[in-house]
């Protein structure tokens, strides 16, 4: 049985006799892994050396991974090889698997040509128009994933939805980005009460809301008591509603009630400024008492579907907001706003009581009966569409500065007009009105021709990020020539190129030679790294010189993106994929088991994980600092999550941590935990193989078939850990366990919403009463004690640990491995490939350079720009 394996072994190419490879897989290999035992389903005797079959090469990969680490042999085996011989071993499979996989490598490039994805679509949009908010993304059907980023050519494909959709969002963004009259829209100045919209009309008239004049009660609307108030539709003909009172909310938004200052709703797009005005209060039965501390108020974009009607439209969170005990605090924020888009408030970081239903929670009387906190909104100042110029950029960018003049169509008879829909209010309850445009306005030069030529040898480089030959620009003429011919008006025709150059592949697809990247190639991927989009005029020019490789001009570069606001992005995309942030809102925690669960304190813990990662990118921190650290980035929904004291208000800001406290580092973070869990309960296996993969660079194998998945025991009689034995001592199980198990039994000590535990809750109604601990007041529990949890454990080199202090103690040594892993994750996430076998030199040559240079996450960035797997497609 083991002859034909020995002599395929002996036909490696590369390998010399005197490293002896057959008689070392015969004396300490052979015998576990065979066609008979195959532990680890791995049998020697039938795996063949052939290199060009991808499953073959990644075993031999894997064999060569486990005996250089001394994972294999195991330690346990009494007849282990000698140092020289595992030495010797290992560097012969190496350069087997190098030249092999360099001999496929040289038959096709290593990075295949990979479009964008529409997280880079929208942001690319964004910044070639100069419209800094326009809503592409959600058009695009979801990009898919491999090696856990969506950038890799392999998840990019392209159907005709994609195509078809790609000319939707082509043409929202023309139309946004084209002027249709000859001066900008006038910037309206509004202020706006939650009052006089319905759903917080409604809730004032129920008794969930009260008005306010002066930080008093508004002694014309009395809040509601044993009797709401009656006759909405009169209260509104009275004007009750209309007088600028401050509207305190004590209801907190939920599937049947939303607040949103609809009466302005946006017209035009373009830069907005808002101010809001917030304070808070501690109600008492008709008393105004100092509040409990400072309450966080939620402003976000509401975009409204067609005419606005109903509730829950789709939104996205502006910020959480501070509202102080009986003082009013002014927020300022600009920000693009869209087409029927509007702000929305939420009292966010109030219990979900309900006022109106007399009786629940025990309280009587509605207002009147109701003691608790109370967020209060003064006002909202909404101000703009505001332009800087005219026609704005983005129509400058397509047609230069030339001025718009009247489309005459009594005039121009054989010439079709462009096309114009006229502008109108569709949100019901909207005030502001569109000012009416006479005329149809466009650009209209007199040699069409020639200034097209001119408008495409400028917007083609932008669009196609690289210079445009001749050639191809006459074509996209040919494209405007055509229809011109055909009848369409200037307008029309450009439209018709520049949309056909949006949805080609010298836009949608990063274009780079086959091997070493030239500059603008170069420029496009260190943008598209730390900007998520395209490169802008600086480093364009620096491309267009050639001057971008100088070793000190890429590293001043580098440090300019990543500086620019435009950076976040990057961060919230790469966390969004490398921690899986994307999928914090993939289930919601059992809201019997998790009552203190809200949005509030799901975008807080996202607010961490980014702030955190920012934090650790610009103090330069080192790879330790990604499991253990001695600060945190915290707000006070987080804090009382926590059990850390003294921090105040909805701002994420850095903390010290107590001596001895569990957290700081990535592992210990409430979005990490609750990516890491179902929702329901825990699990070391989910948690453990997020760990290995994510943060320590070893992917665990995939489970054996045919084996059950754990079940979860929401009654709490039996533990996680005692329900895993069966898998643990399962032969087929037991190895990969034995490397999974260890850190999620550490992060056992902590929930699915990320809170420290020492026992486990539970469903049981026998089981033992619960403390309330740090669960407001309002809130309901209904969950009892379960098993006491057991966070103890031992690597696989036996080192053992007590609890998650000493798990990290012992990971966050090993700075080295963090780094590489780390390391991998970016270029991965940069480059839009993995990081073959033969790369492996490169790779840890880039992360020594980084160590040497004080081992920073920075540094080892900068490192990375660097490096020639950067540099090479």
């Amino acid at each position: 049985m083991r002859l034909p394996f020995l002599f395929l072994f002996l036909l490696i190419p590369g390998l010399p006799s005197q490293a002896d490879p057959a008689a070392f897989f015969e004396q300490h290999c052979v015998k576990c892994h065979d066609a008979e035992v195959q532990k680890g389903n791995l049998d020697l005797t039938a795996l063949k050396a052939d290199y060009t079959n991808a499953e073959d090469f990644a075993r031999w990969v894997k064999i060569h991974d486990h005996i250089q680490s001394g994972e294999m042999p195991p330690k346990k085996e009494k007849q282990r090889p000698e140092a020289g011989a595992v030495k010797a071993v290992v560097g012969e499979l190496s350069k087997s698997l190098t030249t092999a996989e360099r001999a496929r490598n040289d038959q096709a490039n290593r990075t295949s040509v990979r479009r964008m994805t529409r997280v880079e679509y929208e942001h690319t949009l964004r910044d070639l128009f100069h419209m800094p908010g326009i809503a592409l993304q959600m058009m695009l059907p979801t990009d898919g994933s491999a090696l856990g980023f969506d950038t890799n050519a392999d998840a990019l494909d392209v159907s005709h939805v994609n195509l078809s959709k790609y000319i939707e969002a082509a043409d929202k963004a023309l139309d946004m980005a084209i002027a249709v009259q000859p001066e900008a829209p006038p910037v309206e100045s509004v202020r706006l009460s939650l009052a006089r919209n319905y759903h917080p009309d409604i809730m004032l008239i129920q008794g969930d809301a009260m008005l306010f004049r002066d930080k008093k009660i508004d002694p014309e609307f009395p809040p509601a008591g044993e009797y709401a108030h009656i006759n909405h539709g009169a209260h509104e003909q009275i004007g009750m509603f209309d007088r600028m009172s401050s509207v305190g909310v004590f209801r907190h938004e939920d599937e049947s009630f939303s607040s949103y200052f609809q009466k302005f709703v946006v017209l035009h797009p373009g830069m907005y400024r808002a101010k809001a005005s917030f304070w808070s209060l501690w109600w008492d039965k008709g008393q105004i008492l100092p509040a409990r501390g400072v309450e966080a108020a939620r402003l976000s974009v509401v975009q409204f579907n067609e005419n606005g009607r109903g509730g829950q439209h789709p939104s996205y969170v502006l910020g959480y907001y501070d509202a102080p005990s009986l003082e009013s605090k002014i927020h300022e924020l600009e920000l693009w706003m869209n087409p029927k888009e509007a702000f929305g408030f939420n009292t966010a970081s109030l219990a979900p009581v309900v006022l109106y239903r007399v009786g629940t929670w025990g309280q009587v009387n509605r207002t009147m009966g109701f003691t608790g906190p109370c967020i209060v909104s003064d006002w909202l100042d909404v101000e703009g569409p505001f332009h800087d110029v005219w026609p704005p950029r983005s129509h400058q960018v397509l047609f230069g500065e030339r001025k718009l003049t009247e489309f005459k169509t009594a005039v121009q008879k054989s010439v079709r007009a462009p096309t114009r829909n006229p502008l109108k209010q569709e949100v019901i309850g909207a005030d502001n009105r569109p000012t009416p445009i006479k005329g149809i306005w466009t650009v209209q030069p007199e040699d069409a021709l020639a200034e097209a030529d001119k408008l495409l040898a400028s917007f083609l480089p932008k669009a196609f990020r690289r210079p445009v030959e001749a050639a191809t620009r006459q074509g996209y003429l040919g494209l405007v020539e055509t229809r011109l011919k055909a009848g369409d008006c200037f307008e029309t025709a450009m439209r018709f190129a520049y949309r056909t150059a949006l949805c080609s592949p010298d836009f949608l697809y990063h274009i780079e030679p086959a091997g070493r990247l030239d500059d603008f190639a170069l420029a496009s991927r260190l943008s598209y790294w730390l900007w998520r989009s395209q490169p802008d005029d600086e480093l364009t020019a620096l491309a267009a010189q050639g001057g971008l490789r100088d070793a000190k001009t890429l590293t001043a570069q580098f440090e300019r993106l990543l500086k620019d606001k435009k950076a976040q992005r990057f961060i919230d995309d790469f966390l969004g994929q490398w921690l899986k942030l994307r999928s914090i809102a993939a289930n919601d925690p059992d809201k019997q088991l998790y009552p203190e669960f809200n949005p509030y304190m799901q975008d807080s813990m996202v607010a961490e994980t980014r702030a955190y990662f920012r934090e650790l990118i610009e103090k330069n921190y080192d790879a330790g600092y990604l499991i253990k650290s001695d600060f945190a980035m915290l707000n006070e929904k987080l804090a009382v999550l926590y059990g850390i004291k003294g921090v105040s208000g909805p701002k994420i800001r850095r903390v010290k941590l107590p001596d001895g406290c569990e957290r700081g580092g990535f592992l210990t973070q409430a979005a990490v935990l609750k990516v890491t869990a179902n929702g329901t309960t825990t699990s070391p296996v989910p948690r453990g193989a997020f760990v290995m993969a994510r943060l320590l660079g070893q992917p665990p194998d995939p489970p054996p078939p045919n084996v059950p998945a754990v079940e979860p025991d929401v009654q709490g009689t039996t533990t996680i850990r005692e329900m895993l034995d069966k898998h643990r001592n399962n032969a087929a199980c037991a190895g990969c366990h034995a490397k999974i198990d260890p850190p999620g039994f550490a992060l056992e000590a902590f929930d699915v919403i990320g809170g420290f535990r020492d026992r486990y809750r539970s469903l049981n109604d026998k089981a033992e009463p619960a403390p309330r601990g740090s669960i407001d007041p309002k809130i309901p529990i209904k969950f009892k004690l379960g098993p006491k949890v057991d966070a103890t454990g031992a690597l696989t080199d036996g080192r053992p640990f007590k609890d998650i202090r000493e798990f990290k103690e012992i990971i966050s040594a090993d700075k080295h491995r963090l780094l590489h892993n780390l390391a991998r994750q970016l270029l991965v996430f940069a480059t839009g490939r993995d990081t073959a076998f033969g790369d492996r030199a490169a790779l840890e040559e880039t992360v020594t350079r980084a160590e040497k240079n004080g081992g920073g996450i920075r540094t080892l960035m900068n490192e990375i720009a660097h490096s020639t797997l950067f540099q090479t497609r």
